[in-house]
Formats: structure tokens, sequence, C-alpha cells
């Protein structure tokens, strides 16, 4: 026999499931018990209930203590991200190369995120790291996101992804500044793929400074990939404009906190960008203030330059 607590845990992770429409072994691995456990606690089987109760009542209690937080609009649309948006619809619509950079936390992931979201039949985002510096470990997270058949040699993987692949699609990588030169050629092979086809592939490039100035670079390794980058785009936080924040913090324009804006406007144009801003605001809010003198004192708490 469960307590009255119990159950109400139980038919939280009920609601969990079907909200987040995931499938029980989903839903155990958000929680971070084992299907198993789950199982054997539905039907009173459980040998250690206690233990598995308690993590069913410190998840859902962090839970109801971030909905007390600030919470970002999910996307806004600012002045940098719409650029970079129709860079990616550009990519997609000619195929061939694009590279859309800039500074740290101008907005160019909340960018690709919302064209994906908004076109997710054709349109992939995969996020580079260090780790996939070499063909096969890239051409394996590719084919894990496209749904393409992860076979073992390095051949076979690239003629999986390239039949997984349709005219008209835009595979969108971010942090590219970490792909090597080598692997940068394969994912234009694949493009090359399609135009000799007749069809298009898109693959557009998102990073730092150092992604544009390699890819336009004029070193001889370098040459097809610039020959055949039809954008390369560049966006720096100084471009950051005034209504972006009045966008991305509604309540401060309807509440008529100009120098609040101003502030933070100045704050997204140092290397703080847009990401540094929504911290900071997001902190103040959290703070109960998101008056100047709130936002100053809350800036120098994160020793942000002001």
């Amino acid at each position: 026999m469960y307590t009255q607590e119990q159950l109400e845990l139980l038919e939280k992770v009920e609601v969990l499931q079907k909200e987040r429409k995931l499938t029980q072994n989903g839903v155990a691995q958000l929680i971070g018990v084992s299907k198993t456990a789950l199982s054997q606690a539905k039907t009173g089987k459980l040998k250690n209930p206690q233990k598995f109760f308690d993590t069913l009542a410190s998840y859902f209690e962090v839970k109801e203590k971030a909905k007390l937080t600030y919470s970002e609009l999910e996307y806004v649309r600012t002045s940098i991200s719409e650029q970079i948006y129709d860079v990616i619809a550009m990519c997609q619509v000619k195929g061939g190369l694009a590279v859309a950079c800039g500074d740290a936390g101008i907005g160019k992931t909340k960018a690709a995120q919302k064209f994906v979201a908004d076109n997710p039949s054709n349109s992939f985002l995969i996020t580079i790291n260090p780790c996939l510096t070499n063909v096969k470990s890239l051409l394996k997270t590719i084919a894990d996101r496209i749904g393409a058949g992860q076979e073992k040699s390095v051949n076979d993987l690239w003629f999986s992804i390239a039949n997984k692949l349709s005219d008209g699609t835009v595979l969108i990588f971010d942090e590219s500044q970490h792909l090597t030169v080598k692997t940068i050629e394969v994912l234009r092979s694949f493009s090359d793929y399609f135009n000799d086809k007749g069809q298009t592939l898109g693959i557009c490039f998102m990073g730092n400074v150092e992604t544009i100035t390699r890819m336009g670079g004029k070193r001889a390794e370098f040459a097809q990939i610039s020959n055949r980058t039809k954008q390369r785009k560049f966006y720096r936080n100084t471009e950051i404009q005034r209504e972006d924040i009045c966008r991305l913090f509604p309540v401060l324009e309807l509440e008529n906190m100009d120098a609040e804006i101003d502030f933070l406007l100045r704050i997204a144009r140092t290397p703080q960008a847009i990401r540094g801003v929504m911290n900071l605001f997001s902190n103040a809010y959290d703070n109960d203030n998101i008056t100047l003198d709130g936002l100053i004192g809350m800036a120098h708490h994160m020793d942000m330059e002001v």
C-alpha cells in the first residue's frame, strides 16, 4: 500500500508522460529512475519504494521551484536572428554551402532552432563539438539525427546518409569552428552529390569568427569550399538594436522603463551580447528588482562590466 503522497507522485509521472508524449522508458530516463523500477512501482512490486519515491519527490520539487523563476520567451525575432533565419532559408532553396557566423550569444542558435521547428520535415540542426573532429564520428552523428542506418564502414555510412536525405533539405551545423578541413569536404560532397542529380541540398555552417575566416580564406585546401559558398555573413554584437531589447523584454517597454532598456542595450553590445542580457534580466527578475538600480546591482554581482 502506498501513502497518499506517493500515489500523487505516481499520478504526476502519468501526467508528465502524457504532456511530453513520452514512452514509459522515456519518462523514466527524464526523471532519473529505471524503467523496471517505474513498472514495478505501478504494479506495487517495488522492493525499495522509499528510495524510488524520494527520487520522484526530488525531481518534482525542482520543477516546482523552476516555475517560480523567470522564464524567457521561447523565441523572439530580433534583427540579427531574423537575418540568420533568412540565410538558412535561402541556403535551403538554393542548395550549396552557406556561412552565418557572429559573436557569441547574439541569437544564432535560437534562429536555427526556430527554423527547424518551422520546417521539421526537411531541416536538421547538428551541434558540433571537439569530439566530432573525424569523419566517422561526424557521419554517425548525422545518421543518428536524420534516422539513417548506422553502417560500419565510412563509405557505407556516407551512402546511408545520402540515400536518407531528400531534395530540398538543409543541414545546419552549429559551432562549425570545430570542423576540420576534411570533415567540411565530406559535407560539401553531399551537396555536390545532390547538385549532380539536379537537386538541392543546403549545408549551412554557423559559428564564431574563425569559421568564416577559414572558409573564406585563400589557402588551397579551402579553395573548393570558398568557391561553393553562396552566402557568407558575419554579425556583431554592436549591431544589436534597441528594438531587440524591447522585443526580448516587453514588460520594460510596457512600463516605459526607458533607462532600463538603454542599460540592457549597452550590455548587449558588449561581449555579453543577448545571452548575457537574458541571464542578467532573469537573475534580477528572480531577485524581485528589474529597476535600473536592480539591474546595475545584479550586473555587478555577476561581474559584468557596466
